[in-house]
């Protein structure tokens, strides 16, 4: 080991004693951070997606140009057999050179941690999906220079390996792109893409170290570490002679074990989820329902054995999620798997579960052929069944395979009533279908008329409140209070402003929110106003100075609400959308009762009166900003009779017992927003959860898998992080180089001076 060790040493400092080591590590670093940079703000997430997504083609030609030299170069200058003569190995050889070269690429990869670094100004990082990730490229990083010494070992120029190794890793990252697996058959598309590094590369870069995709990487660079091992051995035995064939043989045996590893790992079993929350595992919520199950229930998966990769590729997590259902079910969950292509009666119970053939395109050597496949799911219980048609992501499927096991095997199924607003300005952004369709995967959901309806909590559980209407009769809202103090419960979404109903008058004027009156026992209230954010907001598209080209604006009236967590239904929601929000007014609050769930951020503001709401505009006021308060739960049984002020506890008596989730914003679930602004939906469920008292598929539900906002407090900060890394950092390498390698001439002209009592020997 300590042959290896000097070895890699001396690899490692050539590298750095040399200005072309500075040079390429100066070109990936700069490079690298301004392709990320691109792309990173204009999201506005805090994520390295960006960067992981070009990492493999900035390491194709970063990897082999640095390796390319490590036994090249020993062989063009003759001192490889020197070397070897000295009472070190082959293995030993190629051990340290190996690790030298890899150090290297590490320490590069390394410099790459000032962007988290920055991005940790304006956001709070997940950590464990960093690390998960900087090992996944660490790991991607050990296979690709395995492939470049081998290359290295395969001649004396230096070019030639380059080529070599650029062609091998390109190989490698083209069996996954759906150019090439799309034009495969399905069995050998497969292959190749489990081949590939990018689809073992994108597993751990969510943020899971599954054992699989470390086996692959491994198994990858021993294969070619091998075939080094090989090359090298084939300079010193006889080229005839029985010791060269022997190895030949050997090494062949190992390389052939090495790929069916390869190719059999991914049965292999064992993952660390590093994510927030371990969102790729089975969830605590899901372990206890499945554990308390009292009868059988079957989960069959209807799945063809020839797929399309791109579709195949899902089995292998589908698999997973399926395998830990059955561990937790404690024998009450049956998995089936069929094949309706190959057998009749599965096809028939498909058919009769309402999963049909899917038709997908393959595309074969001179023509598109269609075909027919079955990746279905569906869950029986006693006589009754839901199904996924086709599965298309598991990112949710953990919940959805959850809420149809609730669903099946609860008695009695809760009603939700809906009490939807209808406006001008209501009707272009649709209605609440997106919201209702979700509901009532767990709920009965019933539109609600408060006029004619009789509302009563055995009827109504919960009701939602989405919009509100400029007046409310005396009996609607006796009616509405009078649900509540018997124990109902609601989730109340409207807004202080009214948007000008008139094209092209981007106006919005004060209005009275009716429901106020409801919130009125519970010291709550919507203001008639409209807040803004300067730094936590989305992007909107206008009309740029050259005709038919759009650009895009940050919009502070579409607000990015960041969540407090301070309670379970957004405790893993980073933030919301809430476009033109109305602030709201908690200070007759009783103590204790109420949870503030989404802000503004610091830069949050807030326009009183006829406000102009034009994306082009940016005469904002500055001088008053700070956190503004725009969704709120209220639980009654919490209130603080201690602290607070000090009739709170007589003031709890009379307050109503119906719980409320307020929210300034009347658009909040409707389907134009919701559509791409998930967490909204992923909060709408979770809260009626928590008001229907039901909330154990709250912590399923919620599993983030999205990266947190991007948020920087101010325009100073942000452009720091971005040129920081841009600029400063590739020029405190560039200064590092010069002052080692000035200190390095200055060594090497120093005058020899012989030790101290030498001269007389």
């Amino acid at each position: 080991m300590k042959a290896i060790w000097s070895i890699a040493r001396r690899e490692l400092r050539s590298l750095f004693d040399h200005p072309i080591g500075y040079i390429l590590i100066v070109v990936f670093v700069g490079l690298n951070n301004f392709l990320y940079f691109r792309q990173a703000y204009i999201t506005g997430i805090a994520s390295l997606r960006p960067m992981l997504d070009l990492l493999p083609w900035m390491f194709l030609f970063f990897v082999p140009a640095v390796t390319m030299r490590a036994l090249a170069e020993d062989l063009r200058a003759g001192t490889l057999e020197v070397v070897l003569a000295q009472p070190i190995t082959e293995i030993e050889l190629l051990a340290g050179k190996y690790l030298g070269e890899l150090l290297f690429i590490l320490i590069a990869l390394g410099v790459t941690l000032a962007i988290p670094l920055g991005l940790s100004l304006g956001a709070d990082l997940q950590m464990g999906v960093i690390v998960a990730q900087y090992v996944g490229s660490a790991l991607f990083a050990a296979g690709f220079v395995g492939i470049g010494i081998w290359t290295s070992s395969l001649g004396r120029n230096q070019i030639t390996a380059f080529i070599v190794g650029v062609a091998v890793m390109f190989l490698l990252i083209f069996l996954g792109l759906n150019q090439l697996v799309v034009g495969l058959p399905p069995v050998l598309g497969t292959i190749a893409a489990n081949l590939s590094v990018l689809s073992h590369f994108a597993n751990v870069t969510r943020g899971v170290i599954d054992l699989r995709d470390v086996v692959y990487f491994l198994t990858l660079t021993a294969v070619f570490l091998a075939l080094a091992y090989l090359a090298i051995m084939n300079r010193k035995l006889a080229p005839r002679g029985d010791a060269l064939k022997r190895l030949r043989f050997g090494t062949g045996l190992i390389v052939i074990a090495l790929i069916v590893v390869n190719l059999f790992g991914r049965h292999i079993g064992g993952r660390l989820d590093l994510t927030p929350g371990n969102v790729y595992t089975l969830s605590r919520a899901t372990k206890n329902l499945l554990g308390d199950l009292t009868d059988f229930v079957t989960i069959k998966l209807f799945v063809s054995r020839e797929l399309p990769p791109e579709i195949a590729l899902l089995k292998r997590d589908i698999d997973d999620v399926l395998s830990d259902f059955r561990s937790a079910g404690k024998g009450k969950i049956r998995v089936v798997e069929l094949d309706p292509a190959d057998d009749s009666e599965a096809a028939t119970d498909a058919q009769s579960l309402g999963i049909p053939p899917v038709q997908f395109n393959v595309v074969g050597q001179s023509e598109l052929q269609v075909k027919e496949g079955y990746l279905g799911l569906a869950v029986q219980f006693a006589d009754a069944s839901e199904t996924i048609p086709l599965v298309q992501r598991t990112d949710d499927l953990e919940y959805r395979l959850a809420s149809y096991v609730r669903t099946l095997t609860r008695e009695a199924e809760p009603v939700v009533g809906i009490v939807e607003e209808q406006g001008p300005a209501q009707e272009q952004t649709g209605g609440v279908n997106y919201l209702r369709q979700q509901l009532g995967e767990m709920y009965d959901v019933r539109t609600v008329s408060v006029d004619s309806d009789t509302l009563l909590p055995r009827q109504f559980e919960t009701l939602v409140f989405a919009g509100s209407p400029m007046t409310a009769a005396d009996s609607v809202v006796d009616k509405i209070r009078h649900y509540l103090e018997l124990g109902g419960n609601a989730l109340v979404m409207a807004s202080g402003m009214q948007l000008s109903p008139q094209a092209g008058q981007p106006f919005a004027a004060p209005m009275p929110v009716a429901w106020n009156r409801i919130l009125e026992p519970y010291g709550v209230s919507i203001k008639a106003d409209m807040v803004y954010d300067l730094a936590s907001n989305e992007q909107v598209s206008i009309p740029g100075s050259i005709p038919g080209f759009r650009v895009f604006v940050s919009y502070p009236f579409w607000i990015r609400a960041l969540s407090t967590k301070q309670a379970n239904v957004n405790q893993d929601i980073e933030s919301v959308f809430m476009p033109w929000s109305s602030q709201i007014d908690t200070s007759d609050a009783v103590a204790g009762t109420v949870t503030p769930l989404f802000t503004t951020s610091q830069a949050g503001g807030v326009e009183e009166g006829q406000a102009f709401i034009a994306p082009q505009r940016d005469d904002y006021p500055r001088d008053d900003l700070a956190p503004r308060l725009v969704g709120v739960m209220i639980n009654p049984f919490t209130a603080d009779s201690v602290g607070g002020r000090s009739q709170s506890e007589e003031e709890a008596r009379q307050l109503p017992s119906g719980r409320l989730v307020v929210l300034g914003n009347g658009d909040f679930a409707r389907d134009a927003w919701v559509r791409n602004a998930t967490h909204n939906l992923v909060f709408l469920v979770n809260a009626v959860d928590w008001l229907m008292q039901d909330e154990g598929l709250i912590a399923i539900r919620s599993k983030n898998r999205s990266p947190p906002p991007l948020v920087f407090e101010s325009e100073a900060t942000r452009d720091f992080v971005k040129y920081g890394n841009i600029i400063v950092v590739p020029l405190m390498i560039v200064l590092a180089a010069i002052v080692r390698l000035l200190r390095r001439k200055q060594s090497t002209r120093r005058k020899y001076a012989p030790l101290a009592g030498s001269e007389g020997v």
